[in-house]
């Protein structure tokens, strides 16, 4: 009986391995195809901001917009082509002219659609850093802003500028 019950065992486990590889083989017949690499980047377009150049956020002091000028950035937009395509813009500083507000005046902006990084830093007068770029510093002067914008997807990446004046 002990030869009969090894046989036994033998079976058994030959059926569990057959039983195993097939169950695999079946599971492997049913996995999608291989993504071709052109749906995933027509994938990403679809997400993308649909416009030709960085969308600009808005900044307001008290209710009162503040104009807002774009310098440097680089681009990628369904807008320009069926494929999408890239450009990159390297600009200088802009003219700014600086708008009166008054000071201790809280800065409210908006980003623009789509942003995954949005980040804004101010100058006073002698170029140093300033503590709290989302208040109106109370000391007289002209101080300059900077909002660095970034788009998911690596759709693109743009630098804003605009001036404040506290008299």
């Amino acid at each position: 009986m002990e030869k009969g019950n090894k046989l036994m065992l033998t079976v058994v486990a030959l059926a569990i391995v057959a039983c195993t590889f097939w169950a695999g083989y079946s599971v492997g017949l049913r996995q999608n195809e291989p993504v071709d690499p052109s749906d995933i980047q027509q994938t990403i377009h679809s997400k993308w901001v649909i416009a030709g150049t960085p969308p600009s956020p808005t900044v307001t002091v008290q209710g009162t917009a503040i104009e807002v000028a774009r310098a440097s950035y680089s681009w990628c937009s369904p807008v320009l082509s069926s494929e999408g395509s890239c450009v990159s813009v390297d600009a200088s500083l802009p003219e700014l002219k600086a708008a009166v507000v008054p000071g201790g005046a809280p800065i409210d902006t908006e980003a623009p659609e789509g942003i995954k990084e949005f980040t804004l830093t101010g100058t006073d007068p002698e170029g140093g850093a300033l503590n709290d770029p989302y208040k109106v510093p109370q000391v007289t002067g002209t101080y300059l802003y900077r909002i660095h914008c970034e788009w998911f997807l690596d759709q693109g990446q743009s630098d804003f500028y605009f001036s404040l004046k506290v008299i």
